[in-house]
């Protein structure tokens, strides 16, 4: 026991397995008991015997295995010599902040440096990392919080439910473009489509190739990347189109295409490549993967687009003779001619003023009416909680429950996911998350649906404690537990049998696998070769159903082996590296306590970083966009233009999220709109910046044709202006209805997990559409360099069968 000498030590997570015998087990924290007299210690204090570690580093040992080397500085080096020589031959514990983080043996007095050895062969890479990192951060100034400054918990079946319905939306979503692009386009689309999956294709192994972690907004990013994948391939099919409309043959007419349409596709993937890269730089882990994806996806989609179906279409020419490529609008010309509108857009410049006005105060207007309630807690800091119940209670009951809690929760916010009765969201200013979880738990109690932990005989104890009767060496293949056989003693000799006896409540094996595979996942498992170990879990009643792994059992054996550490060999390192680790995994994996659907929880410091990291994604977006856009077009005016639609419609978006404020809890929204109200969020920031990327794909390449028609006057007009919006419309419509309907499906089948982030991408994708019509080309009439006189219906005439324009005297 502790007593004025000594004290209890609590243990790094990731260094448990180094104490094999020597660590206590309590509250499910470990511990390690140390000397705490002044000759026994040496105290990093702010005293006239201050000292300092002024460096830890890895190096090489005298038998060239990998060791830790550290130096002291002239103080420290006295008080470190004094300290090792009196206690040669005891364990010296290493501490930061309070923590055990390594106990070596000194097998000699130190001075002002020495090597820390890691056994035979040293340190593994992964600990000697470990130890180098934490040691190198003692000499830092401050001290860890005990609690964490915020905090994200989401259950597996949140997760589970979230990725199936993801990628539901991903397989109905390569369906839908799959079906326009052949139904549209017939042998085209056949060879457009397989460039799309095979950009879905590099996408996922390059993914694969840098281990990233394929998430919901990963997957989010996907579906976006394939509904833009396909505008490449319109802008060149479109442009095949005018060249054909023109008489030439196949060959020619395809070379002109791809040439033609090369500038606006460089363009309009260099800037959602730019607003990609701030998400990856600025954004949060989710934002990295979402903004990775999406520039893994512009990479791919280019060269499928630029190189793999040019190269497949010389194949089809050269080799199988194909003379023709046809498509809807030729086949019915009907349909072909209204693709070609004579609309003078810039007649309705002040109607689409007056509406981009209205739509943004009314939304914007949210943010003054509501305010607190518009900013989720990663901007306004508290505790956010998702739970589902067993049975669907009204929103009203739900409120009042909760209301009895006012202390744990102020100023709750309560609403209804995606318009259910049985699962909630609490929003609260309360950043101390515990608190927020028991004041639910407590309230609700058997009517959350949430897994419960279980106990068993044991559970608790160490693993020395433990092994008389619940951790047992498998020695031979004829174990038996209670009388009974264990049915795979045979297939794990030299490994270890976990025994639980009496669990409450019951639990399947495969329950219990699961649990110790999440625990394995969860916990500090540094050192450890858990993927190595070989699992299997028998039952100790008579069930041998064809569906026993799935049902409840009160008495069950978990059969673990790994080749590397067997009973046989060396009974110190089974324990050590095999028994004690499993132990400690079915403890904390069956006992894992009650969890909540998603639990996220920020205070004021992070909740200020996050603001400062959106405007600052947001401002150099727009920056760097700005500079490629002046850059590649030579004028300003274009970069001003882009740049005054992209606020345009970052305002339009925001003010849409504050819209859902006043109409997602009617009975309209909820019906024909399938929303509730969105709490702005980083999941949404990102989702605005993919809108800015996107709107200026469509605002590029209007300016590129008005750039291409510009050359023929050396100037803009209202004319030039309205035939390049009319020239592009039908790529327009095109590419904007594809990729509606592929976030359309993942807005509708991808689960509340990606609802907010699906709902901006949905409006943006309009908005965007729409600004590059009504903002960003009436901008370009701004100026001295404008003729409005040969605007006029007389001044200037059009060959819309080769989408050119020419001069004409107005004589």
């Amino acid at each position: 026991e502790a007593n004025d000498t000594m004290r209890w030590f609590m243990v790094d997570a990731d260094r448990r397995h180094d104490f094999p015998g020597l660590l206590h087990e309590y509250n499910r924290k470990t511990y390690l008991l140390g000397w705490t007299t002044a000759d026994k210690q040496l105290v990093h204090e702010r005293d006239a015997n201050e000292w300092h570690l002024n460096k830890a580093y890895p190096t090489q040992g005298r038998d060239m295995s990998t060791v830790v080397g550290f130096e002291f500085d002239t103080q420290g080096g006295v008080l470190f010599n004094k300290l090792t020589a009196a206690n040669v031959g005891h364990r010296m514990g290493i501490m930061l902040d309070n923590r055990v983080i390594s106990a070596p043996n000194i097998n000699q007095a130190i001075g002002s440096s020495g090597v820390i050895e890691g056994g035979n062969g040293g340190f593994e890479p992964k600990e000697l990392k470990y130890l180098v990192s934490t040691l190198s951060a003692g000499s830092l100034p401050a001290q860890l919080a005990d609690e964490p400054i915020s905090e994200r918990s989401i259950t597996p079946q949140l997760g589970a439910d979230n990725l199936r319905a993801g990628l539901i939306a991903s397989a109905i979503g390569l369906v839908v473009v799959a079906i326009f692009l052949v139904g549209y386009y017939y042998l085209a689309g056949v060879v457009a489509f397989f460039a799309v999956a095979m950009n879905l294709i590099i996408i996922l192994g390059v993914l694969a190739m840098f281990n990233a972690t394929f998430t919901l907004p990963s997957i989010a990013g996907i579906v976006l990347t394939v509904g833009t994948a396909v505008d490449a391939n319109v802008l060149i099919f479109e442009r095949l189109r005018e060249e054909q409309h023109r008489g030439l043959a196949l060959k020619p007419a395809l070379r002109n295409a791809y040439d033609r349409a090369l500038s606006a596709i460089f363009d309009s993937n260099m800037t959602t490549a730019i607003t990609s890269l701030c998400l990856y730089w600025f954004g949060s882990e989710e934002v990295k993967g979402f903004g990775l994806t999406l520039l893994i996806g512009i990479i791919s989609s280019m060269f499928t687009a630029l190189f793999v179906t040019k190269t497949i279409f010389a194949v089809l020419i050269d080799k199988y003779g194909v003379k023709e490529l046809n498509s809807l609008p030729v086949t019915f010309p009907k349909w072909d001619k209204l693709l070609k509108p004579d609309i003078d857009w810039m007649k309705l410049i002040w109607p689409f003023v007056a509406f981009s006005v209205i739509f943004i105060t009314v939304g914007l207007s949210a943010f003054v009416i509501k305010k607190r309630e518009m900013f989720d807690i990663e901007f306004a800091s508290g505790t956010s909680v998702q739970f589902e119940l067993t049975h669907p209670i009204p929103l009203a009951d739900v409120r009042k429950l909760l209301g009895e809690k006012a202390h744990e929760l102020p100023s709750a916010s309560v609403v209804g996911i995606d318009g259910r009765e049985d699962l909630y969201e609490v929003v609260t200013p309360n950043e101390n998350a515990t608190q927020v979880k028991e004041a639910v738990v407590s309230v609700l109690g058997t009517s959350l649906k949430m897994q419960l932990p279980s106990k068993f005989d044991g559970s608790g104890l160490t693993v020395e404690q433990a092994r008389a009767k619940t951790v047992l060496p498998i020695k031979d293949s004829k174990l038996t537990v209670d009388d009974k056989a264990v049915d795979h003693a045979a297939d794990h000799v030299g490994g270890v049998a976990v025994v639980l006896r009496n669990i409450e409540p019951p639990m399947s094996p495969n329950e219990v696998r699961n649990r110790i595979d999440r625990a394995g996942g969860q916990s500090g498992t540094s050192g450890m070769n858990i993927s190595r170990w070989q699992i299997d879990i028998d039952r100790l009643d008579d069930e041998r159903s064809s569906d026993a792994a799935n049902r409840p059992a009160k008495d069950l054996v978990i059969n673990v082996s790994d080749s590397s550490f067997q009973f046989d060999k060396s009974e110190k390192d089974w324990l050590a590296n095999l028994a004690n680790p499993v132990w400690r995994l079915v403890n904390e994996g069956v006992g894992r306590e009650a969890t909540l659907r998603n639990v996220s929880s920020f205070n004021p410091q992070v909740a200020e970083t996050v603001q400062w990291a959106a405007l600052k994604a947001t401002g150099l977006s727009i920056v760097f966009i700005m500079a490629f856009i002046w850059l590649r077009f030579g004028n300003l005016k274009y970069g001003t233009a882009t740049v005054l639609a992209l606020i345009h419609d970052t305002l339009a978006v925001v003010g849409a999220i504050g819209m859902t404020h006043f109409f997602g809890g009617t009975a309209v929204g909820k019906a024909l709109l399938v929303y509730e109200p969105f709490r702005l969020n980083l999941t949404l920031v990102a989702a605005v910046l993919t809108i800015m990327g996107y709107s200026m794909i469509d605002t590029i390449v209007v300016f590129d044709r008005i750039r291409e028609n510009r050359g023929r006057f050396g100037h803009i007009n209202r004319k030039v202006i309205n035939d390049s919006i009319n020239q592009t419309l039908s790529r327009t419509l095109l590419t904007a209805g594809t990729t509606l309907i592929m976030v359309g499906v993942m807005y509708i089948c991808g689960g509340p997990g990606v609802h907010g982030f699906t709902f901006v991408l949905l409006v943006g994708i309009l908005i965007g559409t729409y600004s590059s019509i009504a903002v960003a080309a009436p901008l370009l009439l701004m100026g001295k360099n404008v003729d409005h006189v040969a605007g006029s219906s007389q001044g200037v005439t059009t060959r819309r069968s080769s989408g050119e324009l020419a001069a004409r005297s107005p004589n």
